[in-house]
């Protein structure tokens, strides 16, 4: 294979799917794949269909092999390694797996990044890769092949997808019922998928909010970044799949994002539960949520909701091109701290992690207004009066109860939960940063808010296990 074919080859596959993942530029990842493969040729693109030098980590459950490599973990020393690489079946499957890889939480800030050196600094920055020539050798590529000919290539960032257009379609079909048999419109147009989702053929009594949403994208022809699914919940995993979904009850959503809900949420804390509803959102103020919906009251309708209440599952985040959607900015005039702590008093910012999160959705520091609190409960600023210890040994003896009313508690009374949490972690023998980072791996500790919320809950450091948590994953 010559190398102006390889460049094509790795180019239309990454072109296919880059968008779907949420990432807008192509170049720096064709160089990247030219880079660390050697033009395909290297035993590890070879034989085995890694080109990008992906290592298993602890999550990767697919094939693997141990092969010798060189890292710089200081600048101008190469260290020689022998280390566990991912195993692919086709060069399809190896390069969409980089953009699996990629979807760590790290890598986030990825997507819709449009410059290419911008692209390689902050991947480089991420962790990604070791050699400190990375960005200069990837630039020379791009520069050498002229690759940013594909960041413009026809069909692929020449897709607009459009926040308007999905708003407009939704409104479209406001009205649409099951009475008069319109709703089978949509349902049709769901069907005509080839080959469709699990291979299920939606029939006129089904329920069809999800097929509502899938068939939106269907007909604009925005399947690439809106899964398709007559199911709320495989929905769910196509936005996690594509790295679109966002674990947050408080999210504040845009115009054109759906939205999942559960109807047995308890309304404590984040909700990661099974889904029983899914709409696109059509506004959103900053306070209230408004939603289009499929097979609300069998027909196409609207739904108001606030910001962060009770039944949200969460949100899909398709990585739209253009905003153009008409979505009303969050109010940016902020009441004074001692008018937010009253209302905080008088109940109406919820309480425990409700309230924090709730708070900062709005702008606001929750501990700046929780000390307000404090002050205006006692007459003066709280000041603990025991050491830590101390009052990790209390807490032991049940003094301060369990869980939120123990935060809360403590935090009233001007202490530190987390110091008094981890104090109290290590007089009952608290585990490793490194043990709770595998215990988060193997998800028991929950995903996003849920998880941030439990670490902390429990005295551990929560920066420094994701940390972890990151460097296993490598």
């Amino acid at each position: 294979m010559t190398n102006q074919e390889f460049i094509k080859k790795v180019a239309d596959t990454v072109c296919k799917v880059a968008l779907s993942y949420g990432i807008l530029v192509h170049s720096p990842i064709i160089a990247q794949a030219i880079l660390e493969s050697g033009w395909g040729k290297s035993k590890l693109a070879s034989t085995y269909h890694n080109y990008f030098g992906l290592k298993c980590g602890t999550k990767w459950t697919g094939k693997s092999v141990n092969l010798t490599t060189q890292e710089e973990y200081e600048v101008g020393t190469l260290t020689t390694i022998k280390d566990n690489f991912r195993v692919y079946d086709s060069m399809e499957d190896g390069i969409k797996g980089y953009f699996e890889f990629i979807q760590l939480p790290r890598y986030s800030n990825l997507k819709g990044i449009t410059d290419p050196k911008t692209y390689l600094e902050t991947i480089k920055a991420d962790g990604y890769a070791t050699s400190s020539t990375y960005v200069d050798n990837n630039m020379k590529l791009i520069n050498q092949y002229d690759l940013t000919q594909y960041d413009k290539k026809e069909g692929n960032n020449s897709m607009s997808y459009d926040r308007t257009a999905v708003v407009n379609q939704a409104k479209a079909w406001l009205g649409y019922n099951e009475a008069d048999g319109s709703h089978k419109a949509i349902i049709d147009l769901y069907n005509t998928q080839n080959p469709r989702p699990r291979g299920y053929k939606v029939t006129y009594t089904d329920a069809w909010c999800a097929t509502f949403v899938s068939a939106v994208a269907v007909k604009l022809g925005y399947t690439r970044i809106i899964p398709t699914e007559c199911s709320c919940n495989y929905m769910i995993k196509g936005f996690q799949q594509i790295g679109c979904w966002v674990e947050n009850d408080a999210y504040v959503p845009k115009a054109g994002d759906v939205i999942f809900y559960d109807w047995q949420d308890l309304g404590i804390g984040d909700n990661v539960g099974s889904s029983d509803h899914v709409g696109i959102v059509e506004k959103c103020d900053g306070k209230t949520i408004t939603v289009i919906e499929g097979n609300t009251s069998n027909k196409v309708g609207r739904r108001t909701l606030a910001v962060n209440g009770k039944y949200i599952r969460g949100f899909g985040v398709p990585a739209y091109t253009t905003q153009s959607a008409s979505t009303p900015a969050p109010s940016t005039t902020k009441k004074d701290i001692t008018t937010i702590a009253k209302e905080v008093l008088a109940g109406q910012w919820g309480n425990g992690d409700d309230r924090k999160n709730r708070l900062t959705s709005a702008g606001y520091d929750y501990a700046t207004v929780q000390a307000k609190v404090n002050e205006l409960v006692s007459g003066k600023t709280s000041t603990p009066t025991k050491s830590v210890a101390e009052v990790a040994k209390e807490v032991l003896a049940g003094k301060w109860g369990n869980g939120t009313a123990r935060k809360t508690a403590l935090e009233n009374a001007g202490y530190n939960y987390s110091e008094v949490q981890q104090k109290v972690n290590e007089l009952c023998g608290q585990k490793s940063v490194t043990e709770v980072a595998k215990e988060v791996i193997q998800g028991k500790w929950g995903n996003g808010a849920t998880r941030k919320s439990k670490l902390e809950q429990a005295g551990y450091n929560y920066s420094a296990v994701q940390a972890e948590v990151n460097r296993l994953l490598r």
